[in-house]
């Protein structure tokens, strides 16, 4: 039930099944969800195209299959901390629909530097799955352990007042198990990994710090940032461990 309750959440894909009212039993199933996502990618990239190609093919199918509302939540946080002066003004921006200079700028270098990295990374397929099972954690980290910018309710109101951190010991113990395997097996893959995870922890950090500073908690939009950022933070210590 709670699985099918966080498909629907951070998917497109319409899981049947009734919706559950303790909404924060879905953070465990967070970074499973990332890999299944993960998982697309990873066919993708077997495809016999050239690895510019597949980088653009996962890029779309990452956008697609979340209906990409990670990166409006970009957007709206770039627009929102670099148009307002004030917490008020901030999360006022950040509410409007519309795309201003500070958020194209964002998105743009945001896929700029994404694609260039996956460039990289295709040729190791399974990083592309644990990279979005990363993302998904960074997101319960959050969740868990900051309180909610605005005084009303919002898209992410509910998940994030009944969150406590107790709520992240079980996503974290799921990711921490994969990397003692692949430790404990010698795998060529376990550097990577603890580079990304290192990435992940540095990135959600700077991001929820710098949130609860100018807006005082964290909101959707938010959230969709550190997915994103940690993301591609991930695939930047990645690259870095491969190189």
């Amino acid at each position: 039930m709670s699985l099918a309750s966080a498909i629907r959440l951070l998917t497109r894909f319409r899981i049947p099944g009734k919706e559950i009212e303790k909404s924060e039993r879905t953070l465990f199933w967070f970074p499973l969800v990332g890999a299944l996502l993960g998982c697309i990618s990873f066919l993708i990239v077997l495809l016999p195209c050239s690895s510019s190609v597949r980088s653009v093919l996962v890029l779309i199918a990452g956008a697609y299959f979340t209906r990409a509302f990670h990166y409006d939540g970009v957007a709206d946080f770039a627009d929102g901390l670099g148009g307002g002066f004030t917490k008020e003004r901030s999360l006022e921006i950040m509410r409007d629909s519309h795309i201003g200079a500070f958020g194209t700028i964002a998105l743009i270098l945001v896929f700029l530097l994404q694609y260039s990295l996956l460039v990289s990374v295709v040729d190791y397929p399974p990083m592309l799955i644990l990279v979005p099972a990363l993302g998904r954690l960074a997101q319960v980290w959050a969740v868990s352990t900051m309180n909610y910018a605005r005084e009303g309710e919002g898209m992410a109101s509910s998940l994030v007042r009944r969150a406590k951190w107790y709520h992240a010991l079980l996503p974290t113990l799921q990711i921490g198990l994969v990397v003692l395997l692949l430790y404990i097996m010698n795998s060529p893959y376990a550097i990577p990994t603890f580079a990304a995870l290192g990435g992940i922890v540095i990135s959600t950090t700077t991001i929820c710090l710098l949130s609860r500073k100018r807006l005082g908690g964290i909101t959707g939009d938010v959230l969709g940032s550190i997915e994103v950022f940690g993301e591609t933070a991930a695939l930047l210590c990645i690259v870095l461990a491969l190189a």
